[in-house]
């Protein structure tokens, strides 16, 4: 066993051989031995000039006591592994007579601790106080500058630096050198053929809204939940500009916002997701956005946060958030591998048409302002048959679409109304509690088509689709005059904190649509 000791400068004999209170103490070598270390002296005194004088330290390959005293066979601050199996290091310093700790901590060439030999106590009668440790040299430790700091009584009392070179590499040497990553060219070039365009159309086949998508896999491609919600079909536009239509999902989450479509993609190449789904922030990744109709752009996005949203999962924040079209495209680390799918959203059904944006007063700028990703490692491989849009729409996983209609000309929620049906003056809100007594939600109808009579009816969900509330019809004729107003409330003593969505019907479908938040 190597041997450390400590000396009051009359003599010292093994911790094996004395007693507690005796002059001197073995010190036992270090938890973890060191490789390979390159001792060059540097001494940093750090004792209180009132407690403990730092005199000097040394160190060599080994050593004898002498005269009551350490003395080096050879005194140097280099080592060599595996010529040299261990290093001794000594202090001395005058000290206050008394009992005292001595702690030694041994750092690596990057400042870390990598390893602390055991607490010494002792006492001592004479103001000389001398100390030495031996550490053994394995295998694995890095080459660098090493040292040694000491404290005594919790106090820093001096460090001693020494270098340590190792025939070996340490582990964390043997690394396999980084693949060259792409550059954003090659990245743009390779990644874009695997881009898609997603149209939702209307009854007649037009397009009412733009998003992005991607090709995942064979006959499968990736995009937001949002990009096909409130929709009965959509048409893809692949990069080459062959467009097909489908109706057929194999898997999506409305409230993890992601989509699995089922379409035929040919020879269409297929991204590759990150085999680890771990993305670091402070991370700077890339996005295609979308600047005008038509027109992707490569850029780079900083990975701001991560955060796991009680019901919906775990989003990664993006800064510069990307446009609204860039919605359903890929989240690509610095190697071009799919880390995620921009969209996120926390309210399904907050994605409006451009058609029906100027008929509704959804909770626009709020609702669709953040736009994050949400991480590829949610979105599994799809098992079993694919389901059509109208399956998901009766089963309520899609959203309904609006079919607006011209009679319904403004709509709003507050917390109260006045009972005159002729007072238009309100104050909207779209922020409740539950303390509040109702909430609110009005329609103004002004005949503006040939046939303006009809039914008005609403319904209240949360975010996973599920009916809370269900206003019962009422038959109106919109007036050729002045708008009338209808409007309904409810009690909110029941609801939860978060975020609601109200479906006014005309004739038994949705033709209005807004969104309110509930607080505690």
């Amino acid at each position: 066993m190597k041997k450390g000791w400590i000396t009051d400068g009359r003599g010292s004999e093994p911790l094996l051989n004395r007693d507690r209170k005796g002059v001197g103490f073995i010190i036992k070598r270090l938890i973890a031995a060191i490789p390979c270390l390159i001792v060059l002296v540097n001494l940093h005194i750090s004792a209180k000039a009132d407690t403990f004088r730092f005199i000097k330290s040394q160190s060599g390959p080994s050593g004898r006591i002498a005269d009551n005293r350490f003395v080096f066979d050879e005194v140097r601050n280099r080592f060599v592994y595996p010529q040299d199996k261990s290093l001794t290091v000594s202090f001395e310093w005058e000290a206050p007579l008394g009992n005292h700790t001595l702690s030694a901590f041994w750092k690596d060439p990057e400042g870390r601790v990598a390893s602390i030999s055991p607490d010494v106590k002792m006492e001592i009668k004479t103001s000389s106080l001398q100390a030495y440790w031996v550490y053994e040299l394995v295998s694995g430790l890095r080459s660098g500058i090493w040292t040694v700091e000491i404290r005594i009584n919790g106090e820093p009392a001096g460090s001693h630096s020494f270098e340590l070179v190792s025939s070996e590499p340490s582990k964390a040497e043997v690394v396999a050198p980084s693949p060259k990553l792409p550059s954003l060219d090659e990245i743009y070039a390779t990644v874009g053929k695997s881009l898609v365009w997603i149209y939702k159309l209307d009854g007649a086949g037009g397009r009412i809204d733009t998003s992005l998508g991607f090709v995942i896999a064979n006959g499968q491609v990736a995009t937001a939940f949002q990009a096909i919600d409130e929709s009965m079909r959509v048409e893809v536009e692949f990069a080459d500009g062959h467009k097909l239509t489908t109706d057929e999902v194999w898997a999506c989450n409305r409230l993890q916002d992601w989509a699995l479509l089922k379409i035929e993609t040919g020879v269409i190449p297929v991204l590759r997701r990150m085999e680890n789904a771990t993305v670091p922030v402070g991370e700077r990744y890339l996005v295609f956005n979308v600047e005008h109709e038509q027109a992707r752009v490569i850029g780079g996005v900083d990975i701001t946060g991560k955060r796991g949203i009680l019901g919906f999962g775990d989003r990664i924040q993006l800064a510069p958030a990307p446009s609204r079209e860039a919605v359903g495209g890929p989240l690509l680390n610095p190697s071009g591998l799919v880390a995620g799918i921009v969209g996120g959203s926390v309210t399904p059904g907050s994605r409006f048409s451009r058609k029906a944006m100027s008929l509704s007063r959804a909770l626009w700028s709020r609702t669709d302002g953040e736009i994050v990703a949400t991480p590829i490692g949610a979105v599994p491989n799809p098992s079993g048959a694919a389901s059509s849009f109208r399956t998901l729409l009766d089963s309520g996983v899609l959203t309904p679409p609006l079919t607006p209609t011209p009679s319904l000309v403004f709509g709003g929620s507050a917390r109260t109304i006045s009972k005159d049906p002729n007072d238009m003056s309100t104050t909207d809100t779209s922020e409740f509690s539950r303390k509040d007594k109702a909430a609110w939600i009005y329609t103004l109808w002004q005949k503006k088509e040939k046939n303006a009579k009809g039914l008005v009816s609403a319904k209240v969900y949360d975010s996973r689709n599920h009916l809370l509330v269900d206003v019962a019809p009422k038959k109106i004729t919109a007036p050729d005059g002045p708008p009338s107003r209808v409007a309904f409330d409810f009690a909110l003593a029941n609801f939860t904190a978060g975020v609601y969505r109200v479906d006014v019907l005309w004739n038994g479908q949705p033709a209005w649509r807004t969104f309110f938040t509930v607080t505690d």
